[in-house]
């Protein structure tokens, strides 16, 4: 119980007053540089004046319509988001379109919108090391060395006990709060030596191989990865690529808060998708 109240404290800092956009990107990107980002990414800040004042950040995976608003609402005028509002470049800006619709919003709402996207998932407090923390794996290392300081892409590791392939679903599922996971391998398989790659993570899978991993979890796996992967001899787990990257959203808004000591929250996340039970809806078709 005295570990969850010092969490809470930390998570709901209010000190630091305010101050100017430009300064509190200097504070980001020195905690998240982004020389770390991939080059065909877009971190950073993304709308907004550097000279407008922040008294209150808000953290979601996504910049959507919803969030700006939300974030508004809450009386934040700065949106952290992990995705970018946009990746490639916009040759028109208009309200019918995801990107043009989202930063009218953020526009009109006076709400700049910043990124980050991959210079968060290779570093060494980022995505990977979250995942691999709550997972449980012991001494975990990245699965392709970073640079500059970068922890690099994915994680793997031991777990202290060995479980069987279906516990240590069962275990992922409840530790990442997801609403589902796909299991591709024989679920009494024991299994011990885990990789990780957040979000779409297939192109990681030969590194993962190589390393002689017993289980690779990932997002997005394309049909033929799968069916490498398991020629291969892995197991694989298939989850969905936000809830997966959003267990580590809670750990970058508190290191928002030490870097920059503003007032910072996660927002509400989406309602968890799922499936039709087809048992169920047979059942219930048969009423």
């Amino acid at each position: 119980m005295e570990n969850k109240s010092h969490r809470m404290v930390a998570f709901l800092f209010r000190g630091g007053g305010m101050m100017r956009l430009g300064v509190c990107v200097q504070a980001l990107e020195k905690r998240f540089p982004l020389s770390w980002a991939e080059d065909w990414d877009n971190p950073g800040l993304l709308s907004g004046d550097p000279m407008s004042n922040i008294e209150k950040v808000s953290v979601s995976l996504d910049a959507t319509v919803q969030t700006v608003r939300m974030a508004a609402e809450s009386g934040s005028n700065l949106l952290v988001t992990h995705h970018p509002a946009f990746i490639h470049p916009l040759k028109r800006l208009t309200a019918d379109s995801y990107e043009g619709a989202t930063l009218f919003e953020a526009i009109r709402r006076g709400v700049p919108l910043y990124s980050i996207h991959t210079n968060w998932d290779v570093s060494p407090e980022g995505v990977n090391c979250v995942l691999a923390e709550k997972a449980g794996l012991t001494n975990p290392l990245p699965l392709s060395q970073g640079f500059n300081g970068a922890w690099g892409f994915g994680a793997h590791g031991e777990l202290p006990v060995h479980w069987t392939l279906s516990q240590f679903a069962a275990h992922i599922r409840k530790v990442w709060d997801l609403s589902w996971i796909h299991v591709l391998g024989e679920p009494a398989k024991p299994v011990g030596r885990i990789a990780i790659c957040g979000g779409a993570g297939g192109d990681a899978m030969n590194d993962a191989i190589r390393q002689g991993i017993d289980v690779f979890i990932t997002a997005d796996l394309r049909y033929h990865q799968a069916l490498a992967g398991r020629f291969s001899g892995l197991s694989l787990l298939v989850c969905d690529h936000g809830e997966m990257e959003s267990a580590s959203l809670d750990r970058l808004t508190e290191l928002i808060i030490s870097s920059t000591g503003l007032p910072t929250k996660r927002l509400p996340k989406d309602p968890p998708s799922g499936f039709f039970n087809l048992q169920e809806t047979g059942k219930l078709a048969k009423e």
